[in-house]
């Protein structure tokens, strides 16, 4: 989706208006800037409250029977088991 935003300036800083459209759930964003072609790019930035429903959400959740599971390899040959001086 693209829309057309206004620039305006406040005191020393500039902001941009958004369209009703592109409203956020946050009150704080974080931004970053393509050096090469100017291009800007905004993401909400997850309060708190956010996280922890994240992390309790993941404690919540069953042990996978898949995760690490045993490994049956050989151990590796020592190169150097018939060296000798």
């Amino acid at each position: 989706m693209q829309a057309i935003a206004k620039v305006f300036n406040t005191g020393h800083s500039q902001a941009v208006r958004l369209p009703k459209a592109f409203r956020v759930d946050a009150t704080e964003m974080w931004i970053s800037k393509n050096e090469m072609t100017g291009e800007i790019t905004l993401k909400p930035k997850p309060n708190a409250d956010s996280l922890e429903a994240f992390f309790a959400f993941l404690k919540s959740l069953p042990p996978s029977d898949e995760f690490l599971q045993p490994r049956n390899d050989k151990p590796s040959p020592n190169p150097l088991e018939d060296w000798a001086e």
